[in-house]
């Protein structure tokens, strides 16, 4: 359904039946991805599992002023959604970019988060000459998209070394994702990419050493080395934190291995 969040609208995905008693699972997807990209996690009992299409993707708002993009206005926008439905606390389970911004979340409204489950993500690039790199290779990719369209776009996407483990999927799998990407608006992964990309989007690493009443699992695939470095990282300044590397998986561990992933996923909220 849509909802109205400070003038834009919000696309909320219920994936399992809400129950009151129960508590709930939000997930966040990440870069080119909709709320769609967790529907597997309908098999969880234990809580109310709803996903979010964050602004620039799938059914939320694309054509809004660009501050509403910024790490700061969504989130914003999150806890609004969290009123809005009337939650206490929520576990909060992120991939990638949408990791990025429950990260920044829970670092901004502490209280209201049980748990935290951030999947290949990252806590930002550290730093400024590193976020100045970013920003540049980013808004070349905005380029892209404004240029070329959505579907050249997709075809060099696919083709990225972060994505090179998903070539042994399924013909059905890769075609699902690539589907997905698809029916994105151009202009709404440019001015993502542009004002909430990993070089946009200020650092969170200091905020790590601070203490919260959450405890954080970061979730990567052994072959993503990069994410699975990061994530030993973020471990060692958030000292209540646990790291889970899945086996013979990369990037997107719930594509490639969505059973384990499901399995750990309902392990972690018990």
């Amino acid at each position: 359904m849509l909802i109205s969040v400070r003038d834009l609208d919000y696309y909320i995905n219920y994936v399992t039946e809400f129950d009151y008693m129960k508590p709930t699972l939000l997930c966040l997807h990440g870069f080119t991805g909709t709320s769609q990209t967790f529907h597997f996690l309908h098999a969880i009992k234990t809580h109310n599992v709803i996903a979010i299409d964050l602004i620039g993707h799938g059914k939320t708002s694309i054509f809004v002023h660009p501050y509403r993009y910024t790490s700061e206005q969504q989130v914003k926008d999150l806890e609004e959604i969290r009123e809005f439905l009337n939650l206490d606390k929520i576990d909060l389970l992120g991939y990638s970019m949408g990791g990025r911004l429950a990260l920044a979340y829970a670092f901004e409204y502490p209280t209201r988060v049980n748990s935290l489950i951030l999947e290949s993500s990252s806590p930002g690039l550290a730093e400024a000459d590193s976020r100045g790199n970013r920003r540049q290779s980013d808004n070349r990719l905005a380029c892209l998209l404004l240029d070329k369209g959505i579907e050249k776009f997709v075809d060099y996407w696919e083709t990225i070394p972060l994505f090179d483990t998903q070539k042994t999927l399924s013909q059905t799998v890769r075609e699902t994702i690539r589907q997905e990407r698809l029916s994105q608006q151009a202009i709404g992964l440019a001015m993502s990419l542009h004002y909430f990309g990993t070089g946009t989007q200020p650092s969170l690493w200091r905020k790590l050493e601070k203490e919260y009443p959450f405890h954080p699992y970061f979730l990567v695939g052994q072959k993503d080395v990069k994410f699975v470095s990061l994530a030993k990282q973020m471990n060692q300044l958030m000292k209540e934190s646990t790291v889970i590397e899945f086996e013979d998986s990369g990037h997107c561990i719930h594509v490639e291995k969505p059973a384990v992933f499901l399995a750990t996923v309902i392990q972690l909220l018990e």
